[in-house]
């Protein structure tokens, strides 16, 4: 397994403080619980769910994972986790970015994830939809359609079949650690739906979402997150 680039911080050094301020380990940023509910809401997964990157995701405790709140949803009939962290709880510790990886995890209906960004969700992308049955949704930089040499095949030969444009989230803080702050560019639901004939965008606006909040400080329960899984499965949001 390759894991050097990975556990390598990104450092920041401010000229005129001296300040350092490292990127999260591993590039891990836990993603709101509304980018699943949402998720949901358009696509109904079911069956065999694979999740690649859970982060805190198969932990009891941790607040709005993706695979917490899919394991919630009941048409997941069975579900498997990954983490590259030996210290994160999942089924398997590997590293998603390499194929051989991918042979030794179940088959699956659907792979559904929050990869890494930056060069690591290009190949962990390309591996999920190899191995899904039915389809990939993941959550991405909306600049992940620009057709750049690590992708630009991949997407040419396999354009997303939906793409949810959603509000920007406050994942960390800023530099100087004082206040929240936004990427560059929002994050989408990408959605390789292979049953699909054609494509669609949809566009998600801060007043539609159920449960949206803005940074995690702002962050709704774990047991409202559940009833909203629920609430969506009951056709409750539509």
């Amino acid at each position: 397994m390759t894991v050097a680039q990975l556990l390598t911080p990104q450092l920041y050094s401010p000229k005129s403080t001296g300040e350092t301020v490292g990127r999260h380990p591993l590039n891990f940023y836990e993603s709101p619980s509304w980018f699943t509910t949402e998720l949901l809401r358009h696509v109904p997964l079911s069956g065999v769910i694979g999740e690649p990157c859970v982060g805190h995701g198969a932990m009891p405790s941790a607040s709005f994972a993706n695979a917490s709140l899919l394991q919630a949803w009941p048409y997941t009939k069975q579900m498997w986790t990954n983490d590259i962290d030996p210290h994160k709880a999942a089924d398997y510790q590997m590293d998603a970015t390499l194929s051989e990886s991918w042979a030794k995890f179940p088959d699956s209906d659907w792979i559904c994830t929050n990869p890494p960004f930056s060069e690591f969700a290009a190949p962990i992308i390309k591996n999920a939809y190899q191995k899904a049955r039915v389809g990939v949704a993941a959550f991405l930089l909306t600049s992940f359609l620009e057709p750049c040499d690590d992708r630009a095949d991949f997407l040419q030969q396999h354009p997303p079949s939906l793409v949810l444009i959603m509000p920007r989230f406050c994942f960390r803080k800023d530099k100087r650690g004082s206040r929240w702050a936004t990427d560059n560019v929002t994050i989408s639901c990408f959605v390789w739906d292979k049953r699909a004939t054609g494509q669609q965008i949809i566009i998600r606006p801060k007043s539609a979402i159920a449960g949206f909040y803005k940074n995690p400080e702002q962050a709704i329960s774990q047991e409202r997150a559940e009833e909203i899984v629920r609430a969506i499965a009951q056709g409750k949001y539509l």
